[in-house]
């Protein structure tokens, strides 16, 4: 929580892996909510992912996950998997400073974004008049 605005915080591509993500990842719910938004998108791109939706995981074994996936595709499927999870191609450059391609900061931006996606659903979903039992219609 953002103690000044009293909103929670939502993680941000460009920031370090900090405590941040690992506060939500901590969440049973945003976690499966987490494995199966990148499983979706992974499907949805052709790039088969091993993640267990019972498992705990962290950050950085989510993100060695994403590299392994990575294995054996093409770059033509690694950026329709970057089209489809929504880094542009100004945030991939800003997130990956050298020249080159860098699979394992890729692989962060990637589960950073999934993770932008699911906690702004929850958030949006937490405050949608549906689940507020203060509205009266």
């Amino acid at each position: 929580m953002d103690k000044r605005s009293g909103l929670q915080r939502i993680p941000e591509l460009d920031a370090p892996d900090t405590e941040l993500n690992q506060h939500f990842l901590s969440k049973k719910e945003l976690l499966r909510a987490l494995v199966l938004q990148i499983r979706k998108d992974f499907n949805t791109a052709g790039i088969p992912i091993k993640l267990l939706l019972n498992k705990k995981y962290s950050f950085e074994e989510l993100t060695a996950s994403v590299v392994d996936a990575f294995e054996n595709q093409s770059a033509t499927a690694l950026f329709n998997l970057l089209y489809r999870v929504d880094i542009s191609e100004t945030q991939l450059r800003k997130g990956m400073p050298t020249p080159g391609i860098d699979l394992q900061l890729m692989a962060a931006l990637i589960v950073k974004r999934e993770l932008q996606k699911v906690v702004l659903r929850s958030l949006y979903s937490a405050s949608s008049p549906e689940s507020d039992p203060e509205i009266d219609e």
